[in-house]
Protein backbone atom coordinates (compact mmCIF):
# COMPACT_ATOMS: atom_id res chain seq x y z
CA UNK A 1 0.00 0.00 0.00
CA UNK A 2 1.09 3.83 -0.95
CA UNK A 3 0.41 6.92 0.91
CA UNK A 4 2.05 6.51 4.20
CA UNK A 5 6.13 6.68 5.26
CA UNK A 6 6.40 4.57 8.30
CA UNK A 7 8.54 5.64 10.58
CA UNK A 8 9.45 7.08 14.43
CA UNK A 9 6.64 9.72 14.20
CA UNK A 10 4.12 7.56 12.63
CA UNK A 11 0.62 7.90 14.52
CA UNK A 12 -1.87 5.50 15.94
CA UNK A 13 -4.80 6.77 13.72
CA UNK A 14 -2.54 7.50 10.85
CA UNK A 15 -2.22 3.71 10.73
CA UNK A 16 -5.68 2.96 11.09
CA UNK A 17 -7.19 5.59 8.77
CA UNK A 18 -4.29 4.16 5.90
CA UNK A 19 -5.84 0.44 7.32
CA UNK A 20 -9.23 1.46 7.82
CA UNK A 21 -10.82 -2.31 5.76
CA UNK A 22 -8.02 -4.44 8.50
CA UNK A 23 -10.24 -3.12 10.95
CA UNK A 24 -14.13 -2.59 9.48
CA UNK A 25 -16.41 -5.53 11.09
CA UNK A 26 -13.01 -7.31 12.65
CA UNK A 27 -12.62 -8.03 16.39
CA UNK A 28 -9.64 -7.28 18.38
CA UNK A 29 -8.70 -8.50 22.14
CA UNK A 30 -6.40 -6.31 24.11
CA UNK A 31 -5.03 -6.85 27.40
CA UNK A 32 -4.18 -4.46 29.65
CA UNK A 33 -5.62 -1.11 27.81
CA UNK A 34 -5.88 0.86 31.18
CA UNK A 35 -6.25 4.91 31.12
CA UNK A 36 -3.39 6.39 29.46
CA UNK A 37 -1.90 3.37 28.19
CA UNK A 38 -0.72 2.28 25.08
CA UNK A 39 -3.10 -0.44 24.82
CA UNK A 40 -5.53 1.97 25.93
CA UNK A 41 -4.64 4.07 23.07
CA UNK A 42 -4.63 1.20 20.66
CA UNK A 43 -7.90 0.68 21.52
CA UNK A 44 -9.41 4.20 21.05
CA UNK A 45 -7.55 4.18 17.79
CA UNK A 46 -8.73 1.57 16.16
CA UNK A 47 -12.50 2.95 16.85
CA UNK A 48 -11.74 5.77 14.42
CA UNK A 49 -12.34 2.47 11.63
CA UNK A 50 -15.71 0.79 12.91
CA UNK A 51 -14.29 -2.46 14.48
CA UNK A 52 -17.50 -4.68 14.98
CA UNK A 53 -16.11 -5.66 18.93
CA UNK A 54 -13.55 -4.64 21.14
CA UNK A 55 -12.38 -7.02 24.05
CA UNK A 56 -11.00 -5.27 26.42
CA UNK A 57 -8.99 -7.56 29.33
CA UNK A 58 -8.05 -6.12 32.52
CA UNK A 59 -7.75 -6.25 36.18
CA UNK A 60 -11.38 -4.29 37.27
CA UNK A 61 -14.14 -2.43 35.37
CA UNK A 62 -13.37 0.74 37.16
CA UNK A 63 -9.42 1.04 35.51
CA UNK A 64 -10.86 0.12 32.19
CA UNK A 65 -14.32 2.19 32.30
CA UNK A 66 -12.06 5.23 31.27
CA UNK A 67 -11.24 3.55 28.05
CA UNK A 68 -14.71 2.27 27.29
CA UNK A 69 -15.39 5.63 27.63
CA UNK A 70 -13.15 6.94 25.26
CA UNK A 71 -14.12 4.62 22.92
CA UNK A 72 -17.37 5.81 22.79
CA UNK A 73 -16.78 9.42 22.25
CA UNK A 74 -15.77 8.83 19.38
CA UNK A 75 -18.33 5.96 17.75
CA UNK A 76 -20.90 5.23 20.92
CA UNK A 77 -22.59 2.24 18.36
CA UNK A 78 -19.35 0.67 18.88
CA UNK A 79 -19.81 -3.10 20.41
CA UNK A 80 -17.25 -3.09 23.85
CA UNK A 81 -16.64 -5.82 25.64
CA UNK A 82 -14.73 -5.55 29.17
CA UNK A 83 -13.28 -9.00 30.32
CA UNK A 84 -11.46 -9.26 33.91
CA UNK A 85 -8.55 -11.03 34.02
CA UNK A 86 -5.58 -10.69 36.59
CA UNK A 87 -2.62 -11.98 34.33
CA UNK A 88 -0.64 -12.36 37.44
CA UNK A 89 -2.75 -14.96 38.93
CA UNK A 90 -2.60 -17.94 36.60
CA UNK A 91 -6.44 -19.20 37.64
CA UNK A 92 -7.99 -15.65 36.91
CA UNK A 93 -6.40 -16.06 33.39
CA UNK A 94 -7.92 -19.03 32.95
CA UNK A 95 -11.04 -18.23 34.52
CA UNK A 96 -11.41 -15.39 31.75
CA UNK A 97 -10.55 -17.71 28.97
CA UNK A 98 -13.23 -19.75 29.97
CA UNK A 99 -16.02 -16.90 29.57
CA UNK A 100 -14.10 -15.75 26.10
CA UNK A 101 -14.99 -19.33 24.80
CA UNK A 102 -18.41 -19.94 26.37
CA UNK A 103 -19.93 -15.94 25.41
CA UNK A 104 -21.79 -16.74 22.16
CA UNK A 105 -21.48 -13.35 20.83
CA UNK A 106 -18.18 -14.05 20.34
CA UNK A 107 -17.72 -16.15 17.88
CA UNK A 108 -14.68 -15.35 16.72
CA UNK A 109 -11.44 -13.15 17.43
CA UNK A 110 -9.42 -11.59 14.68
CA UNK A 111 -6.39 -10.32 16.61
CA UNK A 112 -5.10 -10.70 19.85
CA UNK A 113 -2.76 -8.12 21.25
CA UNK A 114 -1.23 -9.18 24.46
CA UNK A 115 0.21 -5.89 25.53
CA UNK A 116 -0.39 -5.68 29.66
CA UNK A 117 2.72 -5.23 31.12
CA UNK A 118 4.93 -4.33 34.15
CA UNK A 119 8.07 -2.47 34.16
CA UNK A 120 11.39 -2.66 36.64
CA UNK A 121 9.18 -3.53 39.90
CA UNK A 122 10.71 -4.39 43.34
CA UNK A 123 10.72 -8.12 43.74
CA UNK A 124 7.43 -9.75 44.64
CA UNK A 125 6.07 -13.09 43.65
CA UNK A 126 2.45 -13.88 42.45
CA UNK A 127 -0.25 -15.92 44.33
CA UNK A 128 1.16 -18.81 41.55
CA UNK A 129 5.21 -17.97 42.89
CA UNK A 130 6.36 -16.68 40.15
CA UNK A 131 8.43 -13.30 39.77
CA UNK A 132 5.80 -10.43 38.78
CA UNK A 133 7.56 -9.04 35.57
CA UNK A 134 8.10 -12.94 34.16
CA UNK A 135 4.57 -13.86 35.14
CA UNK A 136 2.37 -10.33 34.15
CA UNK A 137 3.91 -9.80 30.74
CA UNK A 138 4.67 -13.60 29.17
CA UNK A 139 3.06 -16.67 31.58
CA UNK A 140 -0.20 -15.05 31.71
CA UNK A 141 -0.11 -14.47 28.08
CA UNK A 142 1.00 -17.96 27.16
CA UNK A 143 -1.78 -19.47 29.14
CA UNK A 144 -4.47 -17.17 27.79
CA UNK A 145 -3.06 -17.62 24.06
CA UNK A 146 -3.31 -21.18 24.53
CA UNK A 147 -7.13 -21.19 25.83
CA UNK A 148 -8.70 -18.57 23.74
CA UNK A 149 -6.85 -20.35 20.41
CA UNK A 150 -9.92 -21.96 19.16
CA UNK A 151 -11.30 -18.54 18.77
CA UNK A 152 -8.03 -17.30 17.04
CA UNK A 153 -8.26 -20.59 14.85
CA UNK A 154 -11.97 -19.25 13.90
CA UNK A 155 -10.88 -16.06 12.35
CA UNK A 156 -8.38 -17.69 10.34
CA UNK A 157 -9.11 -18.82 6.09
CA UNK A 158 -8.62 -18.56 2.97
CA UNK A 159 -9.67 -14.87 1.69
CA UNK A 160 -9.53 -13.43 5.10
CA UNK A 161 -7.55 -11.09 6.37
CA UNK A 162 -4.42 -12.17 9.10
CA UNK A 163 -5.40 -13.34 12.10
CA UNK A 164 -2.55 -12.32 14.27
CA UNK A 165 -1.19 -12.35 17.63
CA UNK A 166 1.18 -9.45 19.16
CA UNK A 167 3.21 -9.13 22.12
CA UNK A 168 4.21 -6.48 22.68
CA UNK A 169 7.75 -6.00 23.99
CA UNK A 170 10.29 -3.76 24.30
CA UNK A 171 14.00 -2.71 23.30
CA UNK A 172 14.22 -3.92 27.24
CA UNK A 173 14.67 -7.64 26.22
CA UNK A 174 18.57 -6.41 25.19
CA UNK A 175 19.12 -5.96 29.05
CA UNK A 176 18.52 -9.52 29.96
CA UNK A 177 18.18 -13.15 28.94
CA UNK A 178 15.99 -15.88 30.08
CA UNK A 179 16.85 -17.28 33.56
CA UNK A 180 16.80 -20.81 32.82
CA UNK A 181 17.19 -22.65 36.35
CA UNK A 182 15.59 -19.65 38.42
CA UNK A 183 13.70 -17.51 36.11
CA UNK A 184 11.43 -16.35 39.34
CA UNK A 185 14.54 -15.70 41.73
CA UNK A 186 13.32 -18.03 44.27
CA UNK A 187 16.45 -20.04 44.42
CA UNK A 188 18.88 -16.88 44.81
CA UNK A 189 16.54 -13.84 45.53
CA UNK A 190 19.36 -12.30 46.25
CA UNK A 191 20.32 -11.52 42.61
CA UNK A 192 17.13 -9.76 41.58
CA UNK A 193 17.78 -6.65 39.62
CA UNK A 194 14.46 -4.73 38.47
CA UNK A 195 15.68 -4.54 35.29
CA UNK A 196 17.64 -8.03 34.12
CA UNK A 197 13.82 -9.47 35.08
CA UNK A 198 12.14 -6.64 32.97
CA UNK A 199 14.86 -7.86 30.49
CA UNK A 200 13.79 -11.90 30.96
CA UNK A 201 10.37 -11.05 30.66
CA UNK A 202 10.80 -8.72 27.41
CA UNK A 203 12.81 -11.45 25.72
CA UNK A 204 10.41 -13.61 26.70
CA UNK A 205 7.97 -12.03 24.82
CA UNK A 206 9.84 -12.10 21.80
CA UNK A 207 10.91 -15.86 22.04
CA UNK A 208 6.91 -16.52 22.40
CA UNK A 209 6.58 -15.05 19.06
CA UNK A 210 9.14 -17.46 17.42
CA UNK A 211 7.60 -20.14 18.47
CA UNK A 212 4.12 -19.37 18.10
CA UNK A 213 5.26 -18.87 14.16
CA UNK A 214 6.83 -22.45 14.16
CA UNK A 215 3.37 -23.87 15.25
CA UNK A 216 0.65 -21.85 14.05
CA UNK A 217 1.65 -20.08 10.98
CA UNK A 218 1.92 -23.01 7.96
CA UNK A 219 -1.15 -24.99 9.99
CA UNK A 220 -2.85 -22.55 10.56
CA UNK A 221 -2.19 -19.13 8.77
CA UNK A 222 -2.26 -17.40 12.13
CA UNK A 223 0.98 -14.86 12.39
CA UNK A 224 2.67 -13.11 15.35
CA UNK A 225 5.13 -10.15 15.89
CA UNK A 226 6.10 -8.74 18.60
CA UNK A 227 7.45 -5.12 18.58
CA UNK A 228 9.22 -2.02 20.64
CA UNK A 229 6.38 0.77 20.59
CA UNK A 230 9.61 3.67 21.88
CA UNK A 231 10.10 5.31 24.91
CA UNK A 232 6.96 6.45 26.16
CA UNK A 233 5.42 8.43 29.43
CA UNK A 234 2.95 6.02 30.43
CA UNK A 235 1.48 4.49 33.93
CA UNK A 236 4.21 2.03 33.10
CA UNK A 237 7.06 4.23 34.66
CA UNK A 238 5.19 4.10 38.28
CA UNK A 239 8.12 2.16 39.81
CA UNK A 240 10.70 4.56 38.44
CA UNK A 241 12.74 6.11 41.12
CA UNK A 242 13.18 10.32 40.76
CA UNK A 243 16.90 9.69 39.95
CA UNK A 244 16.37 7.92 36.75
CA UNK A 245 13.70 10.04 35.92
CA UNK A 246 16.09 12.69 35.99
CA UNK A 247 18.28 10.94 34.03
CA UNK A 248 15.88 10.49 30.97
CA UNK A 249 14.95 13.62 31.34
CA UNK A 250 18.19 15.42 30.54
CA UNK A 251 18.96 12.89 28.02
CA UNK A 252 15.72 13.84 25.90
CA UNK A 253 16.93 17.70 26.36
CA UNK A 254 20.63 17.19 25.64
CA UNK A 255 19.16 15.38 22.25
CA UNK A 256 20.79 11.89 23.37
CA UNK A 257 16.85 9.91 23.53
CA UNK A 258 14.06 10.79 21.86
CA UNK A 259 10.08 9.93 23.53
CA UNK A 260 6.97 9.80 21.80
CA UNK A 261 3.65 10.43 22.11
CA UNK A 262 1.23 7.76 23.72
CA UNK A 263 -0.26 8.20 19.79
CA UNK A 264 3.29 7.29 18.02
CA UNK A 265 3.77 4.28 20.62
CA UNK A 266 0.99 2.68 19.80
CA UNK A 267 1.38 2.94 15.87
CA UNK A 268 4.10 -0.08 15.69
CA UNK A 269 1.65 -2.18 17.43
CA UNK A 270 -1.32 -1.23 15.05
CA UNK A 271 0.85 -1.54 12.24
CA UNK A 272 1.78 -5.07 13.64
CA UNK A 273 -1.76 -6.05 13.76
CA UNK A 274 -3.15 -5.12 10.74
CA UNK A 275 -0.71 -4.09 7.94
CA UNK A 276 -0.99 -7.18 4.59
CA UNK A 277 1.90 -5.87 3.36
CA UNK A 278 4.21 -7.35 6.25
CA UNK A 279 3.95 -10.47 4.88
CA UNK A 280 5.45 -9.03 1.66
CA UNK A 281 8.29 -7.15 2.80
CA UNK A 282 9.41 -9.81 5.25
CA UNK A 283 8.38 -13.52 5.38
CA UNK A 284 10.49 -14.32 8.47
CA UNK A 285 9.98 -10.91 9.87
CA UNK A 286 9.70 -11.09 13.47
CA UNK A 287 10.55 -7.81 15.40
CA UNK A 288 9.65 -4.14 14.77
CA UNK A 289 10.60 -1.07 15.63
CA UNK A 290 9.26 2.48 14.39
CA UNK A 291 6.83 0.50 12.34
CA UNK A 292 9.51 -1.02 10.50
CA UNK A 293 11.38 -4.51 10.41
CA UNK A 294 14.43 -4.63 12.51
CA UNK A 295 16.87 -7.00 13.48
CA UNK A 296 19.25 -4.15 15.25
CA UNK A 297 21.13 -5.78 18.24
CA UNK A 298 20.78 -2.52 19.98
CA UNK A 299 16.41 -3.34 19.64
CA UNK A 300 16.51 -6.69 19.53
CA UNK A 301 19.18 -8.95 20.87
CA UNK A 302 20.01 -11.81 18.60
CA UNK A 303 19.21 -14.51 21.37
CA UNK A 304 15.66 -13.01 21.77
CA UNK A 305 15.47 -14.66 18.17
CA UNK A 306 17.04 -17.45 18.67
CA UNK A 307 14.48 -20.90 17.63
CA UNK A 308 16.54 -23.02 20.17
CA UNK A 309 15.87 -20.78 22.91
CA UNK A 310 12.02 -20.45 21.51
CA UNK A 311 11.67 -23.92 22.18
CA UNK A 312 13.00 -24.34 25.27
CA UNK A 313 10.89 -21.50 26.89
CA UNK A 314 8.07 -22.76 25.46
CA UNK A 315 8.66 -25.96 27.22
CA UNK A 316 9.95 -24.02 30.27
CA UNK A 317 6.46 -21.96 30.10
CA UNK A 318 4.44 -25.31 30.10
CA UNK A 319 6.64 -27.14 33.11
CA UNK A 320 5.87 -23.85 34.64
CA UNK A 321 2.19 -23.33 34.30
CA UNK A 322 1.56 -27.05 34.28
CA UNK A 323 -0.13 -27.74 31.25
CA UNK A 324 0.73 -28.26 27.57
CA UNK A 325 0.24 -25.87 25.10
CA UNK A 326 -0.84 -27.96 22.28
CA UNK A 327 -2.86 -27.19 19.04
Amino acid sequence: MSGINFGFNTEGLEVVRHLRDQVSGRTFLITGPSEGGLGAETAISLAHAKPALLILVGRSLSKIQPTIDAIHAVNPSIAVKFIAADLTSLNSVREAARKILDDASITHIDVLINNAAVMACPYELTVDGFEMQFATAHLGHFVLTKHILPKLRASAGAGKPQTRIINVSSLGNTLGGIRWDDPSYTKRPEEYKPWDAYGQAKTANVLFTVALNKRLLAKTGIRSYALHPGGIYTPLLRYMNDELMEEITQRVMKGEMQLKTVQQGCATTLRAALDPELEKEGEDGVFLSDCQFTKDPELVAPRALDEEDAERLWGLSEELVGEKFEL
